[in-house]
C-alpha cells in the first residue's frame, strides 16, 4: 500500500481550531448575556435531521413532497451516520427498486434503478464525468430520481438517476467530530465544522480519513477527502457560494469470483468448489489509485420576492491509474489431464465442456492490463431563472435554464499476453491459475507504456430546458416541461452532433390536504457512439448513431400522515427503451432494447416521537426485447426488493439519550447473465445499531457525546451482490462490528 501524508495531524489541527474559536467567543462575551436567551442543547438526535424538505431535483423548482408529481426518494445525512455508511451502495439499500452491478472491480458505484443500469452520478444537479466512488462523508442528502429525468439533468438512463447533494454552510455554528474503529482493522475519522463569519458570510469544512483492510486477501482501502464551502452575501439580494472538494483514494482492484460451466448452466466458483470468500483470483499488485477535484461558484440574485437567477460555473479534474489481473476464460480438466496443479501443461490437453466430477480441476486464463495516466477534465456552466406569477386565476412557477458541459479524457492502455500454461523461459506466457490451489506472484506486472499512443476522447453538450408548474386551483396542478439538447458525443464537430427534444408532462390532484394522486409522462435520451477496437480492446475510430430513446408512463399517490411527519408513496410505471446500439455479426445496429414495468411503495419519516422509519418494497418486471436473449430478464435485476429500517430514541426519563435501530434489506434472486443461464441467488441482510448520548462540558461549553456500536450483516449471510458477467461476480462482506464516538457542539 502506498505511503500517505499525515491527515490525522491535519484533522487534529482542525479540532484545536474549533476549540480556539469557541474559547475566543466566550472571551469576547459571545455567550448569552443578561436578558438574552441561552442556547439549549437538546439531548439526542434532532428530529429535523431525518426530514427532507422541498427539492428542486427533476424540475429546477422548489416543490415539496405533495407538489411534485413524480417519485424522488431522499436519504438524509443522519441516516448515513446511524447506519455507519461510508459507501453509496450501502445508502442505496434504503431505496426500493435499486439493485447492483459489479462496478469495474469495485472501483465505482454501479447500480440499476427500475431495471436499468445507471450511466453516471450527478452532483448538485451537474452530471459528473469521472466515474469513481462517491465521498459520502460530505453529503447533506442523496436524491434518487425515479424514471426519465432528462428535463433538468440531461442524458440519463430511463430507470432514474442519483443526485448527491453536498453540505453547505449553516446559519449557526455546528461542530461534529467522529472516530470509528472496527472489524478488518478499519479506522475512520470525520470532522465537520460550520462557522458563521459575521452576519453576511459562513464557511464549512468537512474532512475525513479512512484506512481499512477487508475480508478479501491483500485488499486495502486508503482514502482521504476534504471539502471547503463558503457562502457570502454580497448584497441584500445577492449571494455567492463557492465550494471545493479534493479526494485521494487507493483501493485494491477485485474482480470477485467467476462461474464454472456445469451440466445445465454455470455455477459460481466459490459456491461450487467451497472456496473461502477471502480467497481472491487476482494478484497483490492490483490497484485503482485516484485523485479527484471539483470546484464550483454559484451566484444567486433575487430581482424581487418572486424572481431570481442562479449562475453556476464548475471545474472537474481527476487523475487515476488502474491495473488488474483480468480473468479471460475458465478451463476445466479432469484429474488425469496433462497439466500440473501449478498450471503448466506437460502435453496436449483439451478442456472439458463442463465440470461434472469432484476430481476435476479448474483453471483461469488471465492477463494483466490497465489504464495508466488517465486524465479527465470537465467544464460546466448552468444558468437558471426561477419566477412566479399569476394569470387568469392560475399560479405559474417557472424554471428556465441553460446547460453546457465540455469534457476531455486521455489515457494509456497497457496489457500483457494471456497466460497459456507454458513457462516464460520456453517462450510461453506463464502458468494458468488454479482456483483451488492458487499460487500468486507469477503474472506479469511491469507492462510499460513506452511506444504506445494515448487514447483520447472529448465531448461537448449544450441544452435549453423549461418547466412550468401551473396551479389551476387549490387542488389541481400540472407540470409541463421540455429540454432541447445538442450533443457532440465524440468531439468530431457539429456535423456529427445529435439534437434531441425530451418532453415531460404530469398532473397532480389533491384529494385531501395531506393526499394527492398524480400521473406523468416523460422521455429521455442517451447519444449512441460505436467505437472500432483493435485486438487489445483499445478504441480507434468512432461512428455516431441516432440516440437511444426512452419513455415512461407513471401513476401514483402520495400522502403525509402524523402531522405530516411520515411520507407515503405508491406508484406504478411502464418504461420502454429503444434505439439501443448493439453489435450483431460484427456490425453495429440499433434495436429495441428493454422494457420494465413495476410497482413501488415507500414510507419514510417519524410516525411517533422518537421513532424513525425508512421502508419500501418494489416489484420490477424487466424484459430484454431483441436478439437471442429476447424475453429474458436483464442480469442483476431483482423482481422483488424490500428494505426496512426502524430506530427509536428515548426522549424523556433516566434513559433519555439511549437509542437503537435495526434494518433488514432484501434482494430477490437475479440472473448473472442476459442469457439467464445462472443465478446469483437472493439474500436478506440484517443490520443493528445501539447508541447513547451523554451530555458533558468540553471547550468551556455544553457538548454532546454519542457512543455507538453497530453491526452489519448481523447473521453473517454469505451472498453475491452483483454480476459483471461470467468472470466477474461480486462477493458480499461478512459480519462486521463498528464502534464509534462522536462529539457535537
Amino acid at each position: 500500500m502506498r505511503n500517505k501524508t499525515g491527515w490525522g495531524a491535519t484533522l487534529l489541527c482542525m479540532c484545536f481550531a474549533v476549540a480556539a474559536q469557541t474559547q475566543a467567543q466566550d472571551e469576547r462575551g459571545d455567550a448569552a448575556g443578561p436578558g438574552e436567551l441561552e442556547e439549549i442543547l437538546v439531548l439526542g438526535t434532532a428530529a429535523e435531521r431525518y426530514r427532507a424538505g422541498a427539492t428542486s431535483a427533476l424540475t429546477g423548482l422548489d416543490l415539496d413532497f405533495l407538489e411534485l408529481p413524480r417519485v424522488v426518494d431522499v436519504i438524509p445525512e443522519q441516516l448515513l451516520l446511524d447506519q455507519k455508511i461510508t459507501e453509496l451502495d450501502e445508502a442505496l439499500r434504503n431505496v426500493p427498486g435499486v439493485s447492483f452491478s459489479d462496478g469495474f472491480g469495485g472501483s465505482n458505484n454501479d447500480f440499476l434503478i427500475r431495471g436499468f443500469r445507471r450511466n453516471t452520478i450527478y452532483r448538485n444537479g451537474l452530471r459528473v464525468r469521472s466515474n469513481f466512488r462517491v465521498n459520502t462523508n460530505n453529503l447533506e442528502q442523496v436524491q434518487v430520481v425515479k424514471g426519465p429525468a432528462a428535463i433538468t439533468y440531461g442524458q440519463v438512463e430511463p430507470g432514474g438517476l442519483v443526485d448527491i447533494v453536498t453540505k453547505k454552510p449553516l446559519e449557526e455554528q455546528r461542530v461534529y467530530l467522529e472516530g470509528r474503529a472496527g472489524t478488518f482493522n478499519s479506522s475512520f475519522f470525520l470532522a465537520d465544522w460550520s462557522q458563521p463569519l459575521g452576519e453576511r458570510a459562513a464557511i464549512r469544512i468537512n474532512a475525513s480519513t479512512e484506512q481499512s483492510d477487508t475480508f478479501r486477501d491483500f485488499f486495502d482501502v486508503d482514502r482521504d477527502a476534504i471539502a471547503i464551502t463558503g457562502r457570502f452575501e454580497l448584497a441584500d439580494r445577492t449571494t455567492l457560494t463557492a465550494d471545493y472538494e479534493y479526494r485521494d483514494e487507493f483501493r485494491s482492484f477485485d474482480r470477485g469470483s467467476a462461474t464454472i460451466p456445469v451440466p445445465g448452466g454455470r455455477e459460481i466458483a466459490h459456491r461450487l468448489l467451497d472456496i473461502d470468500i477471502s480467497t481472491r483470483f487476482g494478484e497483490p499488485f492490483e490497484e485503482i489509485d485516484t485523485e479527484f477535484e471539483f470546484g464550483s461558484l454559484a451566484l444567486e440574485h433575487a430581482f424581487s420576492d418572486n424572481w431570481r437567477v442562479t449562475l453556476i460555473g464548475a471545474l472537474e479534474s481527476s487523475k487515476s491509474d488502474d491495473f488488474q489481473a483480468r480473468p479471460l476464460a475458465i478451463q476445466v480438466y479432469d484429474a488425469g489431464a496433462p497439466i500440473t496443479d501449478d498450471g503448466f501443461f506437460t502435453g496436449d490437453a483439451v478442456p472439458q465442456t463442463v465440470y461434472d466430477e469432484s476430481s476435476d480441476r479448474v483453471f483461469l486464463v488471465r492477463r494483466s492490463d490497465g489504464s495508466r495516466d488517465r486524465d479527465i477534465e470537465a467544464d460546466y456552466l448552468r444558468g437558471i431563472v426561477n419566477g412566479e406569477w399569476r394569470w387568469g386565476g392560475m399560479r405559474h412557477r417557472l424554471a428556465l435554464g441553460v446547460d453546457y458541459r465540455d469534457t476531455s479524457e486521455s489515457r494509456f492502455f497497457v496489457a500483457s499476453a494471456p497466460t497459456d500454461g507454458i513457462p516464460v523461459a520456453e517462450g510461453g506466457n506463464g502458468p494458468l491459475f488454479n482456483l483451488e490451489q492458487p499460487i500468486f506472484g507469477r503474472l506479469e506486472r511491469d507492462v510499460s507504456t513506452a511506444g504506445s499512443s494515448p487514447i483520447e476522447s472529448e465531448a461537448e453538450d449544450a441544452a435549453l430546458f423549461v418547466n412550468d408548474y401551473v396551479e389551476f386551483d387549490d387542488r389541481f396542478a400540472m407540470l409541463l416541461g421540455a429540454r432541447i439538447d445538442s450533443s457532440d458525443p465524440d468531439g468530431s464537430g457539429p456535423a456529427e452532433s445529435v439534437e434531441e427534444v425530451s418532453p415531460q408532462v404530469a398532473l397532480n390532484y389533491r384529494l385531501r390536504d395531506n393526499m394527492i394522486v398524480f400521473a406523468s409522462f416523460a422521455e429521455a435520451f442517451v447519444p449512441n457512439t460505436a467505437f472500432t477496437v483493435n485486438d487489445q480492446g483499445i478504441p480507434s475510430t468512432s461512428e455516431v448513431f441516432d440516440p437511444e430513446d426512452s419513455r415512461q408512463f407513471e401513476l401514483g399517490s402520495k400522502a403525509e400522515l402524523f402531522d405530516r411527519s411520515l411520507q407515503l408513496s405508491l406508484s406504478v410505471y411502464d418504461i420502454e427503451k429503444t434505439n439501443v446500439l448493439t453489435v450483431i455479426d460484427d456490425v453495429p445496429q440499433l434495436v429495441d432494447g428493454q422494457d420494465a414495468r413495476g410497482l413501488e411503495v415507500s414510507a419514510t419519516g417519524q410516525p411517533a416521537e422518537g421513532f424513525t422509519l425508512f421502508a419500501g418494497y418494489a416489484f420490477t418486471d424487466a424484459e430484454i426485447l431483441t436478439g437471442g436473449n429476447s424475453g429474458n430478464r436483464p442480469r442483476n435485476v431483482a423482481e422483488h426488493t424490500a428494505n426496512a429500517w426502524l430506530s427509536y430514541e428515548v426522549r424523556e426519563g433516566w434513559l433519555s439519550g439511549l437509542g437503537g435501530g435495526v434494518g433488514a434489506f432484501y434482494m430477490g434472486d437475479r440472473y448473472g447473465d442476459d442469457a439467464n443461464t445462472w443465478k446469483l441467488g437472493d439474500y436478506t441482510l440484517v443490520d443493528a445499531s445501539l447508541w447513547y448520548h451523554l451530555r458533558t462540558d468540553l471547550f468551556r461549553r455544553e457538548t454532546q457525546l454519542r457512543f455507538q456500536l453497530a453491526v452489519k450483516n448481523l447473521t453473517d449471510k454469505e451472498y453475491f451482490p452483483a454480476s459483471g458477467g461470467d468472470l466477474r461476480i461480486g462477493i458480499g462482506a461478512p459480519r462486521a462490528v463498528i464502534g464509534s464516538i462522536a462529539l457535537s457542539l
